[in-house]
């Protein structure tokens, strides 16, 4: 199973990531450890990278949590919850909501807002029986007794889903059939489910220029399922300064470098049709303002 859950931690620069938000829910509802046992996703969003492989079929389980109540004791039965296929309009999501979680540019998001586009001129819906199923046709997660989650399994599909985009679906926990006090928490109910193929071919010798400005090298190492180290941050050839991205749905989107400035992308970085890698509107932020900004960096492989 090539399935690899991700808490971004820099995508773009006018939007963050809030598939980590729910964690400051979780901890509000075990504040009052008299709640009744409370089930639900963790994660507003749930991410399934895969290596792109044609005609394969990848395991997915997406997890159901016992997220607290009754003193952090889980219930002493096993609960078994059901699960349906959601909408994203359920959701009722924002632009900039939209931005952060499928790493929309700016202009899409813009686009959003003025009511010129929808998110699915932007990513793939998912669709039961084309681009995955569900291993148990039951739908329901059944949580052990004293344990505490479950997993959804699904199987999902590598030549249904486009390489160049995220596909998604939104996955919705109804009812809880287990007798006893146990909840499905409200604002834990749902998650988004993203699907994304990831390459494993941009390892190598790159040749970049600074802005269209003296030319360097720069080392990229492929760490595995579509996620890269590069040697040092451009700017600052040789200095040892690391940083990481993923290569997926089409999009590099860097996740963390070495040092303390932020990482600014006001795209997400792509392979363009020569095989050169390409990250527009690229700058690194300081404590008094950017240190440079609205670069384009061409890397050619050497």
């Amino acid at each position: 199973m090539k399935n690899i859950k991700i808490c971004f931690i820099a995508i773009m620069a006018s939007v963050f990531c809030f598939s980590c938000l729910v964690d400051d829910e979780v901890e509000n509802t075990t504040q009052n450890e008299s709640l009744a046992r409370i089930y639900g996703f963790k994660d507003e969003v749930t991410l399934g990278n895969f290596v792109e492989e044609p005609g394969a079929t990848f395991e997915m389980g997406v997890p159901v949590h016992y997220l607290g109540g009754n003193n952090g004791l889980p219930n002493n039965a096993e609960v078994k919850i059901t699960y349906e296929l959601g909408t994203i309009e359920d959701l009722n999501l924002t632009p900039s909501e939209y931005a952060s979680t499928f790493n929309l540019t700016k202009d899409q998001r813009i686009a959003l807002e003025d009511g010129n586009a929808e998110i699915r001129d932007f990513v793939d819906e998912a669709f039961e029986g084309t681009h995955f199923d569900f291993v148990d046709t039951v739908r329901e997660a059944v949580v052990p007794a004293n344990l505490t989650f479950d997993l959804i399994d699904t199987n999902v599909y590598n030549d249904a889903l486009n390489p160049s985009k995220i596909t998604f679906y939104v996955l919705h926990l109804r009812t809880i059939v287990t007798a006893g006090n146990t909840v499905i928490g409200e604002q834990l109910k749902s998650t988004i489910v993203k699907l994304q193929l990831c390459r494993t071919d941009l390892q190598g010798s790159y040749s970049v220029q600074y802005n269209g400005g003296n030319s360097y090298t720069h080392t990229i190492t492929h760490l595995g399922d579509g996620n890269y180290s590069i040697d040092s941050m451009f700017g600052w050839p040789g200095a040892g300064y690391t940083g990481y991205f993923y290569a997926c749905a089409g999009q590099l989107v860097f996740t963390e470098w070495a040092y303390s400035n932020e990482i600014i992308q006001g795209v997400p970085g792509y392979v363009n049709a020569s095989g050169q890698i390409v990250f527009e509107q690229f700058g690194i932020g300081g404590s008094d303002g950017p240190l440079y900004s609205g670069w384009t960096l061409v890397m050619t492989l050497n």
